[in-house]
């Protein structure tokens, strides 16, 4: 055997490169991609704006995306699953309108409407659940139905105008104090509305990696067959994630109802698609099987920290709907290409 043969050639730098890159890319469970681009956000920003890198702004971004981090949570578990949830933000607006009506029109205590707002999200996940595993309805189409319909029954239920209405809050009856002191207030300057977004998400992080349930979510998510073959009960699993999805949508509406003071059937609107993009930018294959709570955090803040620097750059709002669209992209991009290199350098 020659020496030509025997001595490996060097490297060259543009391999390097990618090999670099690569490894960076499959850093933290794979979700390198989505830090660097957090980290790049938080430098270009605080480079092109003063004001950007204050203790109030940053508070002002957790307080901001700490709902749209909520129905995050719950969408991690459905994608992991290979489902997807298009009706969280309708779930949402429909079970703080239930809790503000009973509450501030109906005059039932503050507890018992609470309870009735989680109901009404544990009704829509039930419903939603039901009609993917008994119906065989694909979960794009059942879920979207439900972006739809449960909007509809929000505005009856508040019959299309803000809770409390005028003559209500003349006599004040506004929302209860809990989901005000939770979704305004603040403790130490951290707001309260994001240590729940902090309990959520560490409650979904436990389900996903330490229960039974989120390894079945996993298996389901990766071979929907091979899952039930091996003998976890499938329809029962994907019920019970839809079922948790509509209440991580139920606690995420009474927290919105209690940062605005008031509660009505179109808010959130646009919140379902935060959720997606923030779960796929997190490193979650949007076809099941891969990801984790920590990574949709990551991409919450990626899109946190993308609106707010560009609202304070002065940005137009047209502008802001390309760079989120073209960012949106370039980090699935990345992942594609991570998960690429990895497949490659297992084979």
């Amino acid at each position: 055997m020659s020496e030509a043969e025997t001595v490996p050639r060097p490297e060259s730098g543009v391999a390097r490169a990618r090999t670099l890159v690569a490894r960076l890319l499959t850093t933290a469970g794979g979700r390198g991609g989505a830090i660097v681009i957090l980290l790049a956000l938080v430098v270009a920003f605080s480079l092109a704006a003063d004001n950007f890198l204050t203790v109030d702004n940053l508070r002002n971004i957790l307080r901001q995306y700490s709902v749209p981090a909520i129905l995050a949570v719950g969408q991690t578990l459905v994608i992991v699953s290979a489902g997807i949830d298009l009706s969280v933000a309708s779930t949402a607006a429909l079970s703080g309108s239930v809790m503000g009506v009973l509450y501030a029109h109906e005059g039932w205590p503050e507890p018992l409407a609470l309870l009735m707002g989680l109901a009404a999200g544990f009704a829509v996940g039930a419903i939603n659940g039901f009609v993917i595993t008994k119906w065989r309805v694909p979960d794009f189409i059942a879920t979207l139905g439900a972006f739809t319909a449960v909007r509809g029954v929000a505005l009856l239920v508040t019959d299309g105008l803000p809770v409390p209405d005028y003559t209500k809050a003349q006599e004040g009856r506004t929302v209860p104090e809990t989901v005000t002191t939770l979704g305004a207030d603040s403790v130490f300057g951290i707001p309260l509305i994001a240590v729940v977004a902090g309990v959520c998400a560490l409650i979904g992080w436990f389900i996903l990696s330490r229960t039974t349930l989120g390894r079945s979510a996993y298996a389901i998510g990766g071979n929907r067959e091979a899952a039930r073959v091996s003998g976890i009960r499938v329809e029962r699993v994907k019920w019970s994630i839809y079922v948790f999805s509509g209440l991580m949508a139920a606690i995420a509406g009474c927290m919105l109802t209690g940062r605005q003071g008031s509660a009505n059937a179109l808010m959130g609107e646009g919140m379902e698609l935060q959720s997606i993009a923030a779960v796929v930018v997190g490193g979650t294959n949007l076809f099941g099987g891969e990801g984790t709570i920590g990574g949709t955090i990551i991409g919450v803040l990626i899109i946190g920290v993308l609106n707010n620097g560009l609202n304070i750059m002065g940005v137009a709002d047209f502008w802001q709907r390309v760079v989120n669209g073209s960012i949106i992209v370039a980090v699935v991009a990345l992942d594609q290409w991570r998960r690429r290199a990895a497949a490659g350098r297992e084979s």
